[in-house]
C-alpha cells in the first residue's frame, strides 16, 4: 500500500507527474495511430505476447512451406513441360515413319532421319533442362548434368570410349557372322535342303523357330535343339505356287517368315522368296538350297540388320556410371558366341551421368508442404520412356541406305516399322504420359497445400492484427478522451494554483 505523502509540494509533484504521464499515453497513442501497431516490442503487449509469439511462429512455419511449394510448382511445371515436349517429338517421328516414306539420297539419309537427329539433340536438351543450377532430370544429383553431348554419345569421345554407332557396327557384325547368313548354316544333299543354327548355342543372330509347307511334295522337319535344325526333304515335284514358310526368331525379340514360292520351270524370279521346279527332285532341292541361302542372305541384311541396331540401342541406352552397356565380346566380332558383357566408363561412353538409385525416379526430389506430407517432384533422364525415344531416334539418326543397294529400301522399312512399333510404346512400356500424369498428380497435390496453408494464413493473420494491431477509429477515440482528460486536469490545476487563503476564506 502507497501512502500518498501531504507535506509541503506534495500536490504540485503529483499534479506534475500526472501530467507527464498523460502526455506519454498521449505520445504512445500518436505512435500507434501512426504505425498502426499496438506496441513496439512484444514485452509492451503484456499478456498478449504469448498469443503474438505462438501466432508470427505458425505464420512463419506457413510461409516456409509456401516458399518450398512456389519453388517446387516452378519445377514441376518445367519438367512436365519438357516431357510434353518429349512425347510431341514421338510422336511426330511414328507420322514421319508412315509407310512409303524412303526415298533414296546421295547422303543415305531419308529426311526423316534428319528430322529425327533434331529431335535427337533437342530431347538431350530438354533433358538436361536445369533451373538455379538444378538439373531437373538428374535424380538426387541435381549438380551434375544428366547426358553427355550429341556428339560423344553417337562417336564416342576420340579418347578410346565407343559411342553408340560403334555398338551397333559390333552387334551387326555378331548377328550376321562371317557369311552372312546371320549365323545360320545351310547344306543338304540330292533331295534334301538343310538349315541349322550355328554350334555351339549362341544368343546371335537368327533362330531358327519353325517351317512348314503348303504341299505334300516338300516336308520340312523342325528339331528345336539347342542347336536347332531344320531338314526339307523334296519328296516329289511341288506344283508352281507351293510355298515353304521358315520362321526365324530375330535377338530384337521379333519374329520373321521366309516364303519361299515354288515356279514354273524356265521362268524367272527373285531367288530370294522363289525357286525353279527342276526336272526331277535333286534339281528341285538344289534350286531351293540356293534359294534358301539368297533368302537368308537377305533377311540379314536388312531385318536382321534392323534388329542389331535396336538390340545395340537398347543396351546403350541401358547404360549408366553403376551399369555400363553390354557390348559384344571381341574382337573379332562375327564369330563371337560368349554373351555381351558389360563394358567399363574406361572403354564405353556413359550417356547417363546422374542418379541411377533403385528408388522411384519421382521421390529423388522431394518438397515438405507440411507436417507429415512430402510430395516427390523428381525426375531422371534414363526412365524407360526417355531410353525407348532417344533409342529409336539414335538408331534413325545414324543408318545410311545407300542409293546403289538393293536392300536398302527393305532395310529402311524394317528399320521405321521397328521405330513406329517401339514410339507406340505398347505394352508395359512406359509411357510419356505416365510422366506427365505423375507430374500432374504432384501439381495437384502442392496446389491443394497452398490453399489450405493460405486459408490457414487468412485466419491466422486476422487474429494476429487484432493481438498486435489497432484501427486508426479505435486510436482516435482515446486520443480524444485523453485530451479532454488532460484538458480537464490542466483547468483544474490552474484553478488550484491561484487558491490561497484569503480567496479561500
Amino acid at each position: 500500500m502507497t501512502i500518498t505523502s501531504y507535506g509541503t509540494g506534495a500536490y504540485r509533484s503529483a499534479t506534475g507527474n500526472s501530467f507527464v504521464s498523460t502526455r506519454g499515453q498521449l505520445a504512445d497513442l500518436e505512435r500507434q495511430l501512426a504505425t498502426k501497431e499496438r506496441a513496439e516490442s512484444y514485452g509492451d503487449l503484456g499478456m498478449d505476447r504469448r498469443t503474438s509469439l505462438d501466432l508470427n511462429a505458425k505464420v512463419s512455419s506457413i510461409d516456409s512451406w509456401l516458399g518450398g511449394i512456389a519453388l517446387a510448382d516452378v519445377n514441376l511445371k518445367l519438367s512436365s513441360q519438357a516431357v510434353e515436349s518429349f512425347a510431341k517429338l514421338t510422336n511426330e517421328t511414328v507420322n514421319d515413319t508412315r509407310s512409303n516414306s524412303y526415298v533414296a539420297s546421295s547422303t543415305g539419309r531419308s529426311a526423316p532421319q534428319v528430322l529425327a537427329e533434331e529431335k535427337f539433340k533437342q530431347t538431350l536438351d530438354l533433358l538436361n533442362t536445369s533451373v538455379n543450377g538444378r538439373y531437373l532430370f538428374s535424380g538426387k544429383t541435381s549438380d551434375v548434368q544428366p547426358t553427355v553431348s550429341y556428339s560423344e554419345m553417337i562417336e564416342g569421345d576420340g579418347a578410346g570410349r565407343a559411342g553408340l554407332r560403334q555398338l551397333i557396327s559390333e552387334r551387326r557384325q555378331a548377328d550376321l557372322g562371317v557369311s552372312g547368313l546371320g549365323r545360320l548354316t545351310t547344306g543338304g544333299a540330292a533331295a534334301t535342303a538343310t538349315i541349322a543354327d550355328e554350334a555351339p548355342a549362341h544368343s546371335y543372330g537368327f533362330k531358327l523357330a519353325g517351317a512348314s509347307s503348303s504341299s505334300a511334295a516338300m516336308t520340312p522337319v523342325y528339331t528345336a535343339g539347342p542347336p536347332a535344325d531344320i531338314a526339307v526333304t523334296v519328296a516329289s515335284l511341288p506344283t508352281a505356287g507351293d510355298t515353304l514358310r521358315i520362321k526365324l526368331n530375330l535377338p530384337d525379340g521379333t519374329q520373321e517368315e521366309i516364303v519361299l514360292t515354288a515356279r514354273a520351270p524356265n521362268t524367272n524370279g527373285s531367288a530370294s522368296d522363289s525357286f525353279e521346279i527342276g526336272a526331277d527332285v535333286n534339281t528341285t532341292a538344289a534350286n531351293l538350297r540356293s534359294s534358301i541361302t539368297a533368302a537368308l542372305t537377305k533377311g540379314a541384311a536388312t531385318t536382321l540388320s534392323a534388329a542389331s541396331s535396336q538390340v545395340a540401342a537398347a543396351n546403350f541406352f541401358a547404360g549408366s556410371v553403376s551399369s555400363p552397356p553390354l557390348r559384344v565380346p571381341g574382337p573379332p566380332y562375327n564369330t563371337a558366341t560368349a554373351a555381351p558383357a558389360a563394358g567399363t566408363a574406361a572403354n564405353t561412353v556413359i550417356w547417363y551421368q546422374g542418379d541411377d538409385g533403385s528408388d522411384p525416379a519421382r521421390s529423388t526430389a522431394t518438397v515438405q508442404v507440411e507436417k507429415g506430407q512430402l510430395v516427390g517432384t523428381g525426375a531422371r533422364a534414363n526412365e524407360e520412356a526417355f531410353r525407348v525415344g532417344l533409342a529409336q531416334f539414335a538408331v534413325m539418326a545414324i543408318e545410311t541406305f545407300p542409293a546403289a543397294d538393293p536392300n536398302s529400301q527393305t532395310r529402311y522399312e524394317a528399320m521405321t516399322s521397328r521405330v513406329s512399333e517401339k514410339l507406340g510404346f505398347g505394352g508395359s512400356v512406359q509411357k510419356p504420359a505416365e510422366i506427365i500424369t505423375e507430374f500432374g498428380s504432384s501439381q495437384t497435390s502442392l496446389a491443394r497445400a497452398k490453399e489450405r496453408h493460405q486459408s490457414t494464413k487468412d485466419y491466422l493473420a486476422t487474429a494476429l492484427d487484432s493481438v498486435q494491431n489497432v484501427t486508426a477509429e479505435e486510436v482516435a477515440v482515446q486520443i480524444l478522451a485523453l485530451q479532454t482528460q488532460l484538458q480537464a486536469s490542466y483547468q483544474t490545476t490552474a484553478i488550484l494554483s491561484k487558491l490561497s487563503l484569503t480567496n479561500y476564506l
